[in-house]
């Protein structure tokens, strides 16, 4: 629990850090864009982010506030969210990757076809027809090798269980979920260990 003020609103409550915004949850509730973040330091102990719509000042102590001030000033990128690393052997899979995607892959110089065995494999999931490629995907990933399932964020016709049913019927098991972009999330799927 957390102290929270917010305008002339003010209590406990739980505050959360996600990639793109900061989530405070109590007596009031208050979802901050990180992109809408015009002014942030620490005072004291508190973190307080400056936006259009007002000022959030969280009680977090020193050491949680320094920390999420450095997570705000530098965010992950995608490509960092995935484990993607320079030398990684990537295979891309499935659908168009979405605008913010395809431009953190080709900044990388990854294109498509890794060659040889992939570190990683994306599959890009638009729809459930896309996902009939992962039983095909399985046998060729190595004891190190994962499969990242990106789709689409918040429609009915492919949903995060039509994902983990594709990925836990190829006898894979889910162990990582990260944000891709505004419009798209993805699971990360590795071999069952024996």
């Amino acid at each position: 629990m957390v102290a929270a003020r917010w305008g002339d609103r003010q209590g406990p409550g739980k505050a959360m850090l996600e990639g793109d915004h900061l989530l405070f949850r109590g007596e009031f509730r208050v979802k901050l864009m990180l992109a809408d973040v015009t002014a942030m330091e620490i005072v004291g102990d508190t973190l307080v982010l400056t936006a259009t719509d007002g000022t959030l000042a969280l009680d977090l102590g020193t050491v949680k506030a320094t920390d999420w001030l450095h997570r705000i000033r530098n965010p992950k990128s995608v490509l960092d969210k995935l484990g993607i690393k320079p030398g990684h052997r990537v295979a891309m899979c499935g659908s168009p990757p979405d605008p913010v995607l395809a431009a953190e892959l080709s900044r990388a110089g990854i294109r498509g076809a890794a060659g040889g065995d992939p570190d990683m494999v994306l599959l890009v999931a638009d729809k459930i027809a896309d996902l009939n490629v992962v039983a095909s995907i399985e046998p060729g990933l190595g004891d190190k090798s994962s499969l990242w399932i990106i789709y689409p964020k918040g429609r009915r016709d492919i949903t995060q269980d039509h994902v983990f049913a594709a990925g836990h019927g190829a006898g894979l098991v889910d162990n990582k979920v990260c944000a891709v972009s505004p419009t798209h999330t993805a699971l990360k799927f590795v071999r069952r260990k024996a």
